[in-house]
């Protein structure tokens, strides 16, 4: 092979070599090419707003609550306009009347049910109203009423849950006494069926039971919540501090895992709130409130 030859494969071999070496280093270093995982879109991943998420306001966190059990209040609503509410007291205390109004709270009007406190409220309609309280020596009750609380009949069994008036870390079922988790200081009661229910609690926990008491499940968190109610074991509202408003509404599609904010009622403190299928009732302060769209805009009846 003469010289001339050899200059020339020698030429071409190098030439070869470096289109190699770029093309490989360009294989290390360029875009990989698209997954077939679908991707999520970015709606569908955002979390649900909550009391914790910062706001214009400041980042929200929760607060100490110092919850006063006597001041608490029961409440229930019924769909033919029959709301019945009165505040926990205590066993001792002189009669407590228990507020009814059955005009959808155009008009409310005390009624002595013969307790001294109040521990439950149901209202199913007018014709079928029940009250869990205490009478003087401590001793728990219930009462029913099927003419709207113009008069009353102790029931035979007690059927409602209810929080315990000695213990604010205990919750009685029909099936018995029993604490929701280490720790919680119950602020509201809501039960949902026979054998379901739903707590909060003062440090923002929200909890559940399917078992009349005997199990319970950390289902969500709702910093500052003051008091709350499931109308489905998916479907709950609730009241919080938020965004500088003391009494802002909250709803859940999930069980209490998430929670988006609606619209707040003027005043504090937050005492009850209750839902039927087609409004919301609140007490707020001295005041109750109504909300016909999911709890974004309030107004006293």
């Amino acid at each position: 092979m003469s010289p001339l030859v050899q200059r020339l494969l020698l030429a071409v071999f190098v030439v070869v070599d470096v289109i190699l070496v770029v093309g490989a280093v360009r294989h290390v270093n360029g875009t990989p090419p698209e997954s077939d995982v679908p991707r999520s879109s970015a709606s569908a991943t955002a979390p649900t707003p909550s009391a914790s998420e910062p706001t214009e306001a400041g980042t929200t966190q929760q607060i100490p609550y110092d919850f006063t059990a006597a001041e608490a209040v029961a409440m229930s609503a019924a769909n033919d306009g029959t709301i019945v509410y009165g505040t926990r007291g205590r066993c001792t205390d002189p009669a407590a009347s228990v507020q009814i109004s059955t005009d959808g709270g155009a008009d409310f009007a005390p009624s002595q049910t013969g307790l001294t406190s109040t521990l439950a409220v149901r209202a199913t309609d007018a014709s079928s109203i029940a009250v869990v309280g205490t009478t003087s020596d401590c001793d728990v009750r219930q009462v029913t009423s099927s003419d709207g609380g113009r008069t009353w009949t102790t029931a035979d069994d007690v059927d409602l849950w209810y929080p315990r008036p000695d213990d604010s870390a205990s919750v009685v079922t029909p099936d018995g006494r029993s604490k929701p988790a280490e720790g919680c200081v119950v602020t509201s009661v809501s039960q949902v069926t026979a054998e379901s229910g739903r707590v909060s609690c003062a440090d923002g926990s929200i909890i559940g039971s399917g078992d009349d008491g005997e199990t319970w499940v950390a289902l969500g968190r709702l910093d500052n919540v003051r008091v709350s109610t499931f109308l489905t074991p998916s479907a709950g509202f609730a009241l919080a501090r938020y965004n500088g408003c003391a009494a802002n509404a909250f709803t859940t599609a999930d069980g209490g895992v998430t929670w988006t904010p609606g619209g707040c009622i003027s005043g504090e403190p937050a005492k009850a709130i209750a839902a039927t299928s087609s409004a919301l009732f609140a007490v707020v302060d001295d005041g109750v409130y109504n909300s016909t769209n999911n709890g974004l805009a309030w107004m006293q009846p």
